[in-house]
């Protein structure tokens, strides 16, 4: 009985320190997504964590072919609007660690991926324009927010619509 009691303990323990830490942010190996859809209320997210689908997602971003003649020295910020913009990815793995985060809304996306030495604390920011013609990235995760029902009938009409 007494032994019951500790497991019991230790496992309630166990599960409260994982939780605590899914709480502070700290998931590793997986990617952030947020759907840029409303304002003045939060945004769906959701955590992509099999590897293949990391490394499908950071492929299609890594490779797509960057705008010329475009300044990357800074983040160029678009005008505010309401309604569907898009999605931004945050990179929390070991996979392409050189792209930080992304932002996909079709045929545009924006990446500030890491340059330097991490391991020296040497690292910088830097931006980069992507051209994907197809939008397959935005189709991509599109299709992951329709495939696990985070958003209901209505929202993904309006997505649709705003495209």
């Amino acid at each position: 009985m007494k032994q019951s009691f500790i497991k019991h303990a230790l496992l309630v323990a166990g599960s409260f320190c994982v939780l605590a830490g899914a709480q502070a942010g700290e998931i590793v190996k997986s990617l952030k997504v947020e759907l840029l859809v409303f304002s003045g209320r939060p945004n769906p997210t959701f955590v992509v964590t099999d590897p293949a689908q990391i490394k499908e997602i950071l492929a299609l971003a890594k490779n797509l072919p960057q705008k010329k003649g475009v300044d990357t020295s800074e983040t160029v910020q678009p005008e505010p609007k309401l309604g569907y913009q898009g999605f931004i990815v945050t990179n929390n793995s070991d996979i392409s660690s050189d792209i930080k985060s992304f932002e996909v809304h079709g045929a545009d996306v924006h990446l500030a991926l890491v340059s330097g030495s991490k391991q020296a604390g040497k690292s910088t920011v830097v931006h980069a324009e992507g051209i994907d013609s197809d939008a397959t990235l935005e189709n991509k995760l599109l299709s992951h927010v329709k495939d696990n029902g985070l958003v209901d009938e209505k929202v993904l009409e309006f997505i649709e619509n705003s495209k």
